[in-house]
Parts: C-alpha cells; sequence; structure tokens
C-alpha cells in the first residue's frame, strides 16, 4: 500500500522494503484525535516522509499539518491494531515538545512497514517487557 509516489491504488501502503529512501508517502491513514481519547479518526489522509519532515496531506491532497524533522522528539510505530475499516493496521506516533499524533496506517505486511519506519528514522524496535525478579 505505500510507495514512493502518490498513487490511487487501495493497495498503496502493501508493499515496503526497508532500504527505501526517502519519500516516503503513507495513504488512506487515519487520524486518532486526542479530544476523544482517540476514539474518533478522521480518515482518508496521506502522511509523506520526505528530507523536511512529516507531512499530513488531507484528502483532497492539501497539505492538512507538518513537522519538521528537528520538530519531531520521536517518530516510531506503536503496535498492530484493526483500523475503523477492519483492516490490519500499524499505529504509527508522531512526537513533538507539544503532543503526540497517532495515525492508523493500513498495511498488508505489518513486520515490513515497522521495520521501514524504524530504519527510516534510525529508531529500534521497542524493548520486550521484562519479567519481574523473583524476590527470595
Amino acid at each position: 500500500m505505500a510507495k514512493h509516489r502518490r498513487v490511487r491504488s487501495a493497495d498503496r501502503n502493501a508493499q515496503f522494503s526497508a532500504t527505501h529512501a526517502l519519500p516516503l508517502a503513507l495513504a488512506d491513514v487515519y487520524l486518532l484525535t486526542a479530544e476523544s481519547d482517540g476514539q474518533l479518526a478522521i480518515g482518508n489522509l496521506t502522511l509523506v516522509l520526505d528530507d523536511d519532515g512529516l507531512t499530513v496531506l488531507a484528502p483532497d491532497g492539501s497539505s492538512a499539518a507538518g513537522l519538521t524533522w528537528p520538530e519531531l522528539t520521536s517518530l516510531r510505530t506503536a503496535g498492530r491494531t484493526t483500523g475503523p475499516g477492519g483492516e490490519r493496521a500499524v499505529v504509527l506516533e508522531a512526537t513533538s515538545e507539544m503532543r503526540t499524533h497517532r495515525f492508523v496506517v493500513p498495511t498488508r505486511d505489518a513486520p515490513a512497514l515497522e521495520t521501514t519506519i524504524a530504519s527510516l528514522t534510525g529508531a529500534t524496535e521497542a524493548e520486550p517487557a521484562r519479567r519481574a525478579r523473583r524476590r527470595r
């Protein structure tokens, strides 16, 4: 489903490679709104990661918002979920000093999307939960 250019196919975020170079466009994305505690999603957005940072494109293709790389304190995947349409998806978190924006990115290949985002941002995958030590 995600490709380097904007295309109109519903499958554009499906195929990823960790070797993708910027820009990377993720289409048919949902923004989880903070006001609804993530219960309301705004859909039909496109996220573009390029040399400048992250840009959110509205359904009509106009720029709705943007964060430059220096403004982003973190860009990482934050687990898997089901999109509002029932599709498999990955949660992508873009954090700045002001707030965290949570996006649901539909994909057929979640591991590849997670690897691609990690390779683009230099972030490592989340550490597995540590087991509590038994006290003697």
